[in-house]
């Protein structure tokens, strides 16, 4: 094994071995999730195969929803990006079991994105201070979304790879990999952000520099996701009729447009959480808007650490990880922005800073991620993560 790859392996196999366990066991406690799953996936791994699952094994196999009638009132695949259904559909025309493949698919995705994340934090934290940010964020409670047929695997090793490849001066294959995290969903666009400042950023200075070498560097960088986009919206307007259904879809998930969705959507989430605590009911809603107001919290937290760490908003990664939290939140998105906050992935420096600080505090954080994990695993039986 070569140098540098030890801890991230070590913390993807231990934590996806961890998570694995915990899915059969609580697929065959808890049977499937309130939805259902497809018959691609099998009783044993349930846990892992329910909820948005659902819509990417369908557009892998029978191709985006026709019916625009009610596009934005009920449930349709039309609100998925293509990467991951894309990957499921070329496992079928091999014959592989697409969800199979696209759990593989995510896994290993997470895979990368831990030796990626490693080796940004190196530079910056010393080896022990990278071995705790990878662990940190191979622990990290929402991170069980990586272990299912979902985007999150694939969209942060995308996201990472780019960054590290764009530290590394590699802004070709930085744009490269950031188109992909751009079809991967929707929050991906903000990753050709990240390249594109981090092109024009000068470390020494700690200043963006606006030459015509560094401009040319952030145009390689940030175009190959504009022209992904474009050409995943085009092709919509052209077999579906309309380049904004994507986004028009996701009405139906209670998503609303960008900042005005925290005022549009964000209410209703947060009244049904409510509602059910106050009426002793603790149920779907709830327990929900308890996770995700915890990681929430959480997560802005050590944006203020990283902020101050790192100088403001002026630096790359503060502005990188600061548009990955208030994107899916000013979409009214309060019922997923635990798992979405896994994109702000410069957070694990800080968090990684903060445990350096003391065994104690190593000790009880490992505790809680244990916790956090079993809790979220049993929570896919009733709710989405």
């Amino acid at each position: 094994m070569k140098p540098g790859w030890g801890v991230p392996v070590a913390a993807w196999a231990a934590s996806r071995a961890l998570v694995l366990a915990l899915a059969l066991i609580g697929s065959f406690v808890f049977g499937i999730p309130t939805r259902g799953v497809e018959p691609q996936v099998p009783d044993a791994l349930a846990l892992l195969g329910g909820w948005d699952t659902t819509w990417y094994l369908d557009i892998a196999l029978r191709g985006y929803d026709h019916d625009l009638g009610q596009v934005g009132e009920v449930y349709t695949n039309l609100a998925f990006f293509p990467l991951l259904p894309g990957v499921m559909a070329a496992g079928v025309e091999l014959g592989l079991n697409p969800f199979a493949v696209g759990v593989v698919a995510s896994n290993l995705g997470f895979l990368g994105a831990l030796l990626a994340l490693h080796a940004l934090a190196r530079p910056r934290l010393g080896e022990r201070g990278a071995a705790l940010a990878t662990w940190a964020v191979a622990l990290a409670p929402p991170a069980i979304t990586v272990s299912l047929a979902y985007t999150e695997g694939l969209a942060l090793a995308l996201a990472a790879a780019a960054a590290l490849a764009a530290v590394r001066g590699r802004f070709a294959l930085a744009g490269l990999a950031a188109a992909g995290a751009a079809l991967a969903r929707p929050p991906g666009i903000l990753v050709a952000l990240l390249v594109g400042l981090l092109a024009l950023w000068d470390p020494s200075s700690r200043r963006y520099g606006l030459d015509r070498a560094r401009l040319g560097r952030a145009a390689i960088a940030v175009l190959p996701s504009v022209a992904a986009l474009a050409g995943f919206l085009v092709w919509m307007w052209a077999a579906r009729g309309s380049p904004t259904l994507p986004f028009a879809a996701q009405g139906a998930w209670d998503r609303g447009s960008p900042v005005i969705g925290l005022f549009t959507a964000a209410p209703s989430e947060i009244s049904a959480g409510w509602g059910h605590l106050v009426n002793g009911r603790v149920g779907a809603s709830w327990t929900a808007v308890a996770r995700d107001v915890a990681f929430g919290a959480l997560y802005i937290a050590l944006l203020v650490r990283l902020w101050r760490g790192e100088g403001g908003l002026r630096s790359p990664w503060v502005a990188y990880s600061a548009a990955a939290l208030a994107l899916p939140l000013s979409s009214g998105s309060v019922d997923s922005v635990a798992r979405f906050g896994l994109m702000a992935f410069p957070l694990a420096w800080p968090a990684a800073e903060w445990l350096e600080a003391s065994p104690r505090r190593r000790t009880w954080a490992a505790v809680a991620a244990l916790a956090g994990i079993v809790l979220l695993v049993a929570q896919l039986r009733i709710r989405a993560p």
